[in-house]
């Protein structure tokens, strides 16, 4: 009997201890789930609030872009538009719905060529003016820039323009270059006819001067003083010069006539050129050259005119009674020019500025010396309308190099594209007189 009722006991006894564990394991997933809860409310409320951020993100750059005046532009890989701005839209007169998914070829209409937008599109970082027709009927000058872009779903790289209508500056730099292509055409004429007036004088000082001996060395005085002056006209030519070739290129007209041209012909002609500046700074010209001159495809006058300038800022830039040194070679299917001086050379930092306009380097000479910033830029110019190429590196020894490249001229039935160096009425010329050293040419 008492076995029996400590069974029962026990039994009752496991009974609760059961009834407990479940209540206990009820409370606990009770517990669990309402941490869960609160888990993923608070991880609601994040997210939301990180959604509200990123729409306010969002809106804030929409609103930034659609207030930018430039238009914005973006491409996918097969040329089709995939973004318009308001800009774009304000510039061009089309509206974003008219050009999504569309070829910007369609859209942007080059004037003035046969090729289409997407072949005149410049490359990342790049920048480029392009005339197109408008919506409208209207043609505009567009200054675009390139960039290329990595959507961050890492699909294909698309193509981002920025432009903007300058039509406007356009005609005020038109206006203004052929303002100052007359100015300076208006000087060239007059001065021109003083520089041989000052020549013819040069040339007849001694039949000018009386015989008496108490004169004497007066003629040399005379002769000085027209030498300054004839110095003085030959750089205003320069200058007018490089007006006129800077305001033919702000306004679109320059052009250049190549054909075969004798290169020793255009050296001999320069060194005419700037040969009393030379002898002004007691400074020599050191002329190397090859056997066989070569014949390049090229302008006389303009390539001419690059020798002066880069002859004159040698001058400029060289201490007096230093050296000049022109060099000729070969360079692959081309020619390369060099002017070398002894000067104190160019920061590497500023190089990349050189050719522009009213460019001036810190060279540290004397600030009287620098001139209008044109010459190099007009180099530039030239050089690349030739399809050749301009540079400039560090001379050993100290100064610099400037150089240039040239093609050469095709072979005609009518002779070789070379000429022995010392034929014709070339550089040879200038040679007359000249001391002649381990295959460099001098002359002062």
């Amino acid at each position: 009997m008492v076995s029996q009722e400590k069974m029962g006991n026990a039994d009752v006894n496991d009974r609760q201890e059961a009834e407990m564990d479940r209540s206990s394991n009820g409370q606990a997933i009770t517990d669990g789930a309402a941490s869960v809860a609160r888990a993923l409310e608070s991880a609601r409320a994040d997210l939301q609030q990180t959604l509200a951020e990123l729409r306010q993100e969002k809106a804030w750059t929409d609103h930034l872009l659609e207030s930018i005046v430039e238009g914005i532009v973006t491409l996918d890989r097969q040329g089709r538009i995939t973004f318009f701005s308001q800009g774009a839209e304000r510039t061009t007169g089309w509206q974003r719905d008219q050009v999504l998914g569309r070829p910007c070829d369609q859209v942007f209409r080059p004037v003035g060529t046969n090729e289409p937008f997407t072949q005149l599109i410049p490359g990342p970082g790049g920048k480029r003016r392009i005339a197109v027709e408008l919506r409208d009927g209207r043609q505009a000058m567009l200054a675009v820039t390139g960039a290329r872009l990595l959507p961050p779903e890492g699909s294909s790289a698309r193509v981002a323009l920025v432009f903007r209508d300058i039509s406007e500056e356009e005609a005020v730099h038109r206006i203004l270059g052929d303002f100052l292509a007359n100015i300076a055409h208006e000087f060239r004429t007059p001065l021109s006819a003083v520089a041989a007036s000052v020549e013819l004088l040069l040339d007849q000082v001694p039949d000018l001067m009386p015989a008496p001996t108490e004169l004497t060395g007066v003629d040399g005085e005379l002769h000085e003083l027209l030498a300054s002056l004839h110095t003085g006209i030959l750089s205003l030519q320069a200058l007018v010069d490089n007006l006129l070739e800077s305001a033919s290129i702000e306004t679109g007209h320059f052009r250049t006539y190549p054909r075969p041209s004798s290169l020793g012909e255009i050296i001999a002609e320069a060194i005419r050129m700037v040969q009393p500046l030379v002898d002004k700074h007691g400074q020599q010209l050191v002329i190397e050259l090859p056997a066989t001159m070569p014949i390049v495809q090229a302008d006389p006058r303009r390539v001419a005119q690059v020798l002066v300038n880069l002859l004159a800022n040698a001058v400029k830039q060289n201490p007096d009674d230093a050296e000049i040194g022109i060099l000729v070679s070969a360079q692959g299917d081309g020619i390369r020019v060099a002017v070398a001086d002894q000067g104190p050379g160019i920061p590497a930092d500023e190089r990349n500025l050189l050719f522009r306009r009213f460019a001036h380097p810190s060279t540290g000479n004397d600030p009287a010396k620098a001139g209008a910033g044109l010459g190099l830029s007009v180099v530039k110019a030239v050089v690349e309308a030739h399809g050749g190429q301009v540079g400039i590196e560090d001379r050993p020894g100290g100064g610099v190099v400037f150089w240039f490249t040239l093609p050469r001229a095709v072979s005609s039935a009518s002779g070789d594209a070379a000429a022995p160096a010392d034929s014709g009425t070339g550089a040879q010329s200038h040679r007359r007189g000249q001391r002649r050293g381990e295959g460099i040419e001098s002359k002062r």
